[in-house]
């Protein structure tokens, strides 16, 4: 089956004044709700929500500003809607957002059975690439010496206080709080959250430099790895 090729490039129209649209065809199979699962951090996730119909909402901080993206599977491929300052960021990096570049060509494994029914059972996932390094470290750092509950009902809170409604038609949704506000979060407001010290001081460290982590997205990995060590509290398991 064939696609066509003018569907890959990034066609983007208007919905509304704050809204952009955008049809991908990747010519496979998409899982979008199995690639960006990981995303999610609990159920609860205010940045992230799975609508009935399988529409997966994502709220962030991208380089051109807040933005929400909508991604809903079609055959051999995505429908996305974006709002906000970072809504053509976020059409423009949905292949990636999507696992495009994750190759699986050299895969092999046919002498581990379970791996191998799970592959072809799973045709249309892949890993997914945010593009924000920020955005994945700081609920990372949450989830770092606690249960996975505390990890979330910190996240949730640190959200739904310190963040922002995010753009476009959902008010249950909310952009992580950047640089500038999770310096701002004072340390009864981190306590509040169930946050210890040795957490709130890697979150502030890595707040501080920002700018020169989301870098890594860029770098070799290993030089990636070794810039984001750098920060006091990130570290192997991070």
């Amino acid at each position: 089956r064939r696609c066509d090729p003018l569907l890959q490039r990034p066609v983007m129209t208007a919905l509304a004044p704050t809204a952009l649209a955008r049809q991908w065809c990747a010519c496979r199979p998409v899982n979008v709700l199995g690639t960006l699962a990981p995303l999610r951090r609990g159920t609860g996730d205010p940045a992230h929500r799975v609508d009935p119909d399988g529409t997966f909402w994502w709220a962030c901080h991208t380089p051109a500003g807040p933005g929400t993206l909508a991604v809903r599977a079609i055959a051999d491929g995505a429908n996305a809607d974006a709002w906000g300052a970072g809504a053509a960021w976020l059409l423009d990096r949905l292949p990636a957002l999507l696992g495009d570049g994750d190759d699986w060509s050299a895969v092999d494994v046919a002498a581990w059975p379970r791996l191998r029914d799970a592959q072809r059972a799973n045709p249309g996932v892949r890993l997914p690439a945010t593009g924000l390094v920020l955005d994945s470290l700081v609920p990372a750092v949450l989830e770092q010496r606690v249960t996975g509950t505390e990890a979330h009902t910190a996240w949730r809170g640190l959200l739904r206080r310190f963040g922002t409604v995010a753009p476009g038609p959902r008010a249950d949704l909310f952009v992580p709080p950047g640089p500038r506000e999770l310096l701002d979060v004072p340390a009864w407001g981190w306590h509040r959250l169930g946050v210890d010290g040795k957490r709130q001081r890697a979150i502030r460290a890595a707040a501080t430099v920002a700018r020169r982590l989301e870098e890594c997205v860029m770098m070799p990995a290993a030089a990636a790895m070794a810039r984001l060590r750098v920060v006091p509290g990130v570290g192997e398991w991070t």
